[in-house]
């Protein structure tokens, strides 16, 4: 009786196997670096949460509230929001009902003051630091909208500078992106250096977790997406731990997790096939790179990819899942879909994929996540954002409605 049954038990252990591919992550251990292979679907299905609306700012019915563009969201220990504005160079910090409670720094170049700031993080501190992209600084506020300091990145009496995009601060572990670049007038050279790293208390750079190095002569440069661009110092985060979760590789789906003395702690990897850019993406990319080489160099060659990062943007939980968004996600998310996540284990498992269904555009709007269980829609985003370049946003002629920020609770 046994024998007559073990075939079905194996047929139906294999059925089984087959219908859960994501249970089965194997794991490898390859000089040193302990690898995660996960399959293309999640352990755990698809989740979609309720999203519940609490309060919104901005738009056509609040004549209180000026938005430019909104690039960065955060929440401190009492639940306040703070709202990093990169077109009016301020911070405007609001309470958990969405009271405007106070505005910290302004546009300039005195003591806490920045332009066109790209990041924000709260530092061990205390303090906020708001990161200027050009030339790259930190700069240091308290709470209360006193200067508190500031940490300026490179020499340029030295030919070197810094352009930064990235930074995060978690554990105790600040950790910036971005672009240190030497220029050899003598020899008509240039070297580039993208790199994640973390700063000491000083702001010095410390340990490097990822870095590439480019180096051209004057004549020969092209400006090029993938060289110039794309690069590690937007696909990063800093867990509560202190541990830097990167999406090093541009065309590969690979999450590099380090310890913050930058050794290796795993490596996870998701099977995936890279998104080919459409008509409309093509289009904002031609724009951007030409963009950036008539303002630099007319008479340089631009170049820019025909596919998407797999890994578009990458944020750690406090329980330590990792949430990806990818090309797909960004780009092409399914219909009546906003935007979804990829979600792994501390271990590095694809657990679940979460699917946000809130009303909006993901051609026009951006959602950023605060805190584990807060979600910020900021409409028009990528108007606004793309403007800068061009015009490489909608061809709607119509006057656009204001930049509005909702605040919503996944449940």
């Amino acid at each position: 009786m046994i024998a007559r049954r073990l075939p079905h038990m194996t047929a139906a252990l294999l059925l089984l196997i087959l219908a859960h591919p994501a249970l089965a992550a194997r794991e490898t251990t390859e000089d040193g670096v302990l690898h995660v292979w996960n399959g293309s679907e999640p352990a755990n299905g698809v989740k979609t949460p309720q999203m519940e609306e609490l309060w919104r700012i901005g738009g056509w019915d609040d004549e209180e509230t000026i938005l430019g563009i909104i690039n960065k969201v955060l929440i401190d220990d009492d639940d306040n929001i703070y709202l990093m504005d990169a077109q009016l160079s301020e911070i405007k910090v609001f309470s958990p009902e969405g009271e405007q409670i106070n505005v910290i720094g302004k546009e300039g170049d005195g003591p806490g003051e920045f332009r066109g700031p790209t990041d924000m993080a709260f530092l061990p501190d205390g303090t906020i630091g708001v990161l200027q992209a050009f030339p790259g600084r930190v700069v240091k506020l308290n709470l209360d909208n006193t200067p508190a300091g500031l940490w300026t990145l490179g020499d340029p009496s030295q030919g070197a500078f810094y352009i930064m995009r990235g930074l995060r601060q978690g554990g105790g572990n600040i950790v910036a992106g971005g672009t240190e670049q030497h220029i050899d007038q003598a020899q008509g050279i240039v070297k580039r250096e993208t790199f994640l790293s973390s700063l000491t208390p000083e702001g010095l750079r410390d340990h490097t977790y990822a870095t590439s190095v480019l180096e051209f002569k004057f004549q020969d440069l092209v400006f090029d997406e993938k060289a110039l661009v794309d690069g590690v110092d937007r696909r990063f985060d800093v867990n509560r731990e202190g541990k830097v979760v990167v999406g090093a590789a541009r065309n590969a789906y690979e999450i590099s997790v380090f310890n913050p003395d930058g050794t290796p702690d795993r490596i996870i990897h998701r099977e995936y096939e890279s998104w080919v850019r459409d008509e409309r993406a093509a289009k904002i990319w031609q724009t951007i790179m030409e963009t950036i080489r008539n303002q630099q160099a007319p008479q340089a060659p631009a170049k820019w990819e025909d596919t998407e990062p797999d890994i578009e943007f990458i944020r750690t939980a406090d329980d330590g899942s990792i949430w990806v968004l990818n090309s797909r996600a960004m780009w092409a998310p399914p219909e009546g879909v906003f935007t979804y996540y990829d979600v792994f284990t501390a271990d590095g498992v694809f657990d679940r994929q979460v699917n946000l269904t809130c009303p909006g555009d993901p051609q026009e709007d951006m959602v950023f996540f605060a805190g584990d269980d807060l979600a910020f829609m900021v409409t028009g985003f990528w108007d606004s954002a793309l403007s800068q370049f061009g015009g490489a946003g909608s061809e709607d002629e119509e006057e656009a409605e204001p930049m509005q920020v909702i605040c919503y609770r996944l449940r």
